[in-house]
Order: C-alpha cells, then sequence, then structure tokens
C-alpha cells in the first residue's frame, strides 16, 4: 500500500502526486495543515526527521525528500517508464531535477512567503508569529520566512530567488529545442518535478518569466496542462482556503520581477 503524508499546495507534494498519477498508482494519505503547523508533530516528525513534506510510506517502509520518493517510485513501479532509457537523458533529467534541489526550490519558497503566506502570517500575534518561527528546525529556511514575512517583496533574498527562476526557465528553453520535453520526446520525472514550480510562478503573477519571453517553454507549459495528472495532481486539492491565500497583488509580483531582471 502506498500511503502519502502531503500539503495540498506543497510543491514537493505535488510533484510526487504528478507521478503518482501519471503512472496510474492509487494511494491513500494524510493532507497536512501546513499553515497550522501539522508537519511539526512528534508523531509526524518521527517519520520525517526534517518535518517538511511529503513522506511516503510503500507496505510499512519509509520514504522521504521528493526527488527521491520520484526515482523511488519509477523504480518500484516501472511501467510505465518515467526516465529515458538512453543514459545522457537519464543524466540530463537528473539534472533538471539537481537544479530543483540545489537552487530553484530554495527560491520558490522565498517567493511564496514573501506573497501568499506572509498575508496570513501577519495575522498572527507576534508571539504566534515567533511560535511558528521557533518549531522550524533549519535554521536557514527559519531566516529566510522570518525575512519574507517582515519585508515582503522588498526582502534581500528576494531578488536572488528571482534570478534563479529566471535561470531555470532559461535551461528549460534551451532543452525544448531538443524535443517537446525537457529531455526530448518523452515526458519524463524531470517534467513532473518542473511542474508545479511553474504553477506557483504562474499563480503568483510571474508567468511573464515565459509568456513572449520564452515560447518553448509556454509551449511545454501548455502541453503539461493539457495532461490528465496536471487537473487531477495540482488542480484537483487546491482547497478554497488555498486558493483565497495565493490570491496576491499579481501586478507587483511582475513589477518587482521586471525589476530585477531589468526588463522593459
Amino acid at each position: 500500500m502506498l500511503y502519502l503524508y502531503q500539503g495540498s499546495t506543497s510543491v514537493c507534494s505535488v510533484k510526487v502526486r504528478v507521478a503518482l498519477a501519471e503512472k496510474g498508482l492509487a494511494f491513500d494519505g494524510e493532507v497536512l495543515d501546513l499553515q497550522r503547523g501539522d508537519q511539526h508533530r512528534p508523531d509526524y516528525a518521527k517519520l520525517n526527521p526534517n518535518e517538511v513534506v511529503p513522506t511516503l510510506v510503500h507496505d510499512g517502509k519509509v520514504v522521504i525528500e521528493s526527488t527521491l520518493i520520484l526515482e523511488y517510485l519509477d523504480e518500484a513501479f516501472p511501467e510505465p517508464p518515467l526516465m529515458p532509457v538512453d543514459p545522457f537523458a537519464r543524466a540530463q533529467a537528473r539534472l533538471f531535477m539537481k537544479k530543483i534541489d540545489d537552487g530553484l526550490h530554495s527560491a520558490c519558497s522565498t517567493i511564496t512567503f514573501a506573497t501568499a503566506n506572509r498575508k496570513v502570517l501577519l495575522r498572527k500575534t507576534p508571539d504566534e508569529l515567533a511560535e511558528h518561527l521557533a518549531k522550524i528546525p533549519n535554521v536557514d529556511y527559519r531566516e529566510r520566512q522570518r525575512l519574507s514575512i517582515a519585508h515582503g517583496l522588498a526582502a534581500p533574498h528576494v531578488a536572488q530567488a528571482l534570478l534563479t527562476y529566471e535561470k531555470y526557465i532559461l535551461d528549460m528553453e534551451t532543452a525544448l529545442v531538443d524535443g517537446p520535453y525537457l529531455t526530448g520526446s518523452d515526458y519524463t520525472l524531470a517534467d513532473a518535478a518542473a511542474t508545479p514550480y511553474l504553477f506557483r510562478a504562474d499563480v503568483l503573477g510571474l508567468d511573464g518569466l515565459w509568456l513572449e519571453r520564452r515560447p518553448l517553454v509556454a509551449a511545454w507549459y501548455e502541453r503539461i496542462k493539457a495532461r490528465p495528472s496536471f487537473q487531477s495532481a495540482v488542480v484537483d486539492p487546491i482547497s478554497e482556503a488555498d486558493r483565497e491565500r495565493f490570491t496576491v497583488p499579481r501586478e507587483e509580483s511582475w513589477a518587482k520581477a521586471r525589476e530585477v531582471l531589468a526588463i522593459a
């Protein structure tokens, strides 16, 4: 049995749900309320000491870290395959996923906390906010959250986050010259992994990073949205509370991106 601890809008949870949908795998699970801090519950921390989502439990075996979960699923359930056969293409797929882990995920978190999550967290009292931050075990992540909540898009690390997004999307544009998907003709884990990060940018008003500027990425995103997995794994789990949280002034996000990236 597959059991997934997840967040409804967590980008790492989304990419695992996309892979599960692409493989046609049924799963049970629990949606943790990350705004409430369910990921810090003692029972969950025993499964995932990093106190983040997702966590996959397969027949009693616990797998953490979303990229590792993706590869685990592809190896444990090899049909349909979501990695290329060609060794070089496999390396390219892993490189796109590594770039997410090495930089894009942090960039996405920074921009999300500076916009959508900020407006929710600012409703807390100072003591409640301090308690929220104190629960975060990763010191660097905690400090990025604090700065994003305090300063919004003016936080000092937002500019670098936008530059990281720009670079990743440019890398996608370059790769897509060779085919409709990131490693060529076939959909792979690389595409599944990138999906929630473009969706998040889209929701937050940063779709200008590719619209009219990166036509191959724009076409890729439309292709991704047309896949059944997008509706079931990305859109359907979004709650009304999520929709309210992600209703942000899109023009402010894009104005900041244009300033940082010197887009006329």
